[in-house]
């Protein structure tokens, strides 16, 4: 239990025009305090083991940490496993604080209001939970380990992360066909 070391925050100001501002769909690698002081502010939130239907972008990825998914405009075409995405809204007003534990995926958008909009981020390291991991695995850990494995299969191909969804696609197909043969 507890936070782990504090690490750094931020302060987001904005008047009546930041209304309808976003940050786009994304975890976080720190625990994170969000402590909304003036204004309201709309928060989606997905937790770690919703990741696959969130279409994060490969590790390599200017955006690794991202969704592919605009939670405005989807398109489910293109991402359908994002309808099978259970997601929980939150909204934060005046003096109120939201705990978002690291890897938790989450959509912040900025209500409108007649004044400022104030909040404040307060990011805890979560590398103590790296260092000595529960079993089973929580879901934030199940995530941080899929992205090593990640690393490890781009390192291993050259940094050609573009093969990456290629190498599991084949190796989840050969996983398949061994647990067939076994139960045959």
């Amino acid at each position: 239990g507890g936070f782990g070391p504090w690490q750094r925050c931020q302060l987001f100001v904005g008047g009546a025009s930041a209304a309808g501002a976003r940050s786009i769909l994304h975890f976080d690698q720190y625990d994170n305090l969000f402590v909304q002081i003036s204004g309201w502010k709309r928060f989606r939130v997905y937790d770690p083991q919703q990741t696959r239907c969130l279409y994060p972008f490969p590790i390599h990825h200017p955006l690794d940490t991202r969704a592919q998914v605009d939670l405005e405009a989807p398109d489910l075409a293109a991402f359908p496993r994002l309808s099978e995405a259970v997601c929980s809204e939150v909204l934060l007003g005046p003096g109120q604080a939201l705990f978002l534990p690291a890897y938790w995926w989450h959509e912040v958008v900025t209500e409108p209001h007649d004044s400022l909009t104030v909040s404040a981020n307060f990011w805890f390291a979560a590398v103590y939970r790296l260092l000595t991991p529960t079993r089973p695995l929580v879901p934030s850990m199940q995530c941080e380990l899929a992205r090593q494995l990640e690393y490890l299969v781009s390192d291993c191909l050259s940094d050609r992360a573009r093969l990456v969804p290629a190498f599991f696609s084949a190796l989840r197909a050969a996983v398949e066909a061994v647990h067939a043969a076994a139960d045959a």
